[in-house]
């Protein structure tokens, strides 16, 4: 009510000091009508210049007056249209302008990099790991918080990695404790490469069968059983040697066989 009864006074007020200017030079023409005096708009006296000079400052000296209460009307109202706003506005607004909250693995991260200084820290990739904007970050290495300061002022020193002391002091080797370089399968020949693989080679759930069938009828076979088991089995003669060698070592025979003596009972001349 107070806004609307001030902007009604600030118009009557205008209004006036208007139409009495134009009263004013209502009158003026009409005295010069009477007077006869065709020529007094071209020639005006002294003293009606300085009435009209008169009347034309009270007139801006009003709009000065006007122009001032409409600029504390329009104060006015832009206070209330504040307050006239909902909370939850403005509540938005003071949580632009309050401080990021960081959580404690941010914080010790950002520690270690205040303390190791700007110039040697990625900022970039100190922003991807924390999943914070660069400017938030630069704004914290440049102004830390208290709570910051104090975390690098009591953060140790990162421990040297090994792998770059080893890089840059390497262990001077003798050529004595140098192992020597394996020959490549390469460089062998190809029967040599040829037998290898066959040594190597797992023996079979049949090959096995076999050879412990050949094994009940004799524990030593001859050149040509072998020759036999190498031809059906496609396994190497020395592959066949050698289990006939170990099961004879597993089950206690011995390597080479005794020759047969008879007993002195049985002597024929007994």
């Amino acid at each position: 009510k107070l806004i609307q009864e001030n902007e009604e006074d600030d118009e009557d007020l205008d209004v006036d000091a208007f139409e009495a200017l134009f009263q004013q030079l209502e009158d003026d023409l009409k005295n010069d009508e009477l007077n006869g005096d065709e020529d007094a708009d071209d020639d005006m006296d002294e003293v009606d210049l300085a009435n009209l000079e008169k009347e034309l400052a009270s007139a801006l000296e009003d709009d000065d007056l006007l122009g001032a209460l409409d600029y504390s009307s329009d104060g006015e109202i832009n206070e209330t249209e504040d307050n006239d706003l909902p909370d939850d506005k403005v509540e938005e607004d003071e949580e632009v302008d309050m401080p990021v909250k960081l959580k404690n693995w941010q914080i010790r991260r950002l520690a270690y990099a205040l303390k190791n200084g700007r110039r040697k820290t990625a900022i970039k990739s100190l922003a991807a790991e924390l999943c914070l904007d660069r400017v938030v970050i630069l704004k914290l290495l440049r102004d830390p918080p208290p709570n910051l300061m104090m975390m690098a002022a009591t953060l140790p020193d990162r421990p040297i990695s090994v792998v770059s002391d080893t890089a840059e002091n390497p262990t001077e080797t003798t050529p004595s404790s140098l192992p020597e370089p394996p020959v490549k399968q390469k460089d062998l020949p190809v029967h040599l490469m040829q037998q290898d693989w066959i040594a190597r080679k797992r023996l079979k759930k049949i090959h096995i069968q076999t050879l412990e069938r050949v094994y009940r009828r004799t524990k030593r076979p001859t050149n040509a059983m072998i020759g036999s088991i190498v031809h059906v089995t496609n396994l190497p003669w020395r592959k066949v040697l050698k289990w006939f060698e170990d099961k004879r070592a597993e089950e206690g025979v011995p390597e080479r066989r005794i020759p047969y003596t008879r007993s002195p009972s049985q002597s024929v001349f007994s």
